[in-house]
């Protein structure tokens, strides 16, 4: 992508951000490509830049006695990033690309310095937290379901998972395990 190309797609995401902020942003932005399987950021390891993914699809999990569990899914223009890594520290979750991706790089401390200082800017950061939060807010409230409801919800708000999310992932994204994931599945389909 050229810098125009990156302002243009930048500026779909959020309505708010003048022309000239947006130019800003741009100017400390890189379009890159990678393949899937690419672990992008590490579980305890700082990382320097966010992404927002411009095509394809990534996980993020973290460790639990040995066991990968799945976090989060993101898929066609959202941002990817943990908080511990926004924040400038250790990354609290491994992200991994599930599909060969084409993304928007930023780098983290100059968008937090241009964020202080640019109005616009500042609440495309707000929006992206609070985006979040509302995703972390869907997050308590879908573990809380029975596991039947849980699939249904989850299926129904994001039909995209079934194509391009092993069952594998998805089982402990819902927080079960793959044999019940396939049980669940089959009073679904009746």
């Amino acid at each position: 992508m050229t810098n125009h190309e990156i302002t243009t797609f930048l500026g779909t995401l959020q309505d708010q951000v003048a022309v000239e902020s947006l130019a800003k942003l741009s100017a400390i932005s890189t379009s890159i490509s990678l393949p899937k399987g690419t672990t992008l950021m590490e579980e305890g390891s700082a990382h320097d830049y966010f992404y927002i993914l411009v095509k394809g699809s990534a996980k993020a999990y973290h460790w639990n006695d040995g066991e990968a569990v799945c976090n989060w899914f993101a898929f066609e223009n959202d941002v990817l990033t943990t908080i511990g890594a926004y924040d400038g520290g250790a990354s609290n979750e491994t992200i991994e690309l599930l599909e060969d991706v084409k993304l928007i790089q930023i780098n983290t401390n100059e968008f937090n310095h241009l964020s202080k200082h640019n109005l616009n800017i500042g609440r495309l950061s707000f929006h992206w937290f609070s985006e979040y939060t509302k995703f972390l807010s869907q997050r308590v409230d879908l573990q809380s379901l029975p596991s039947l409801d849980r699939y249904e919800k989850i299926t129904k708000a994001h039909p995209e998972l079934l194509q391009r999310v092993s069952l594998r992932d998805l089982a402990s994204y819902l927080g079960m395990r793959q044999e019940t994931l396939s049980r669940v599945r089959a009073k679904v389909r009746f």
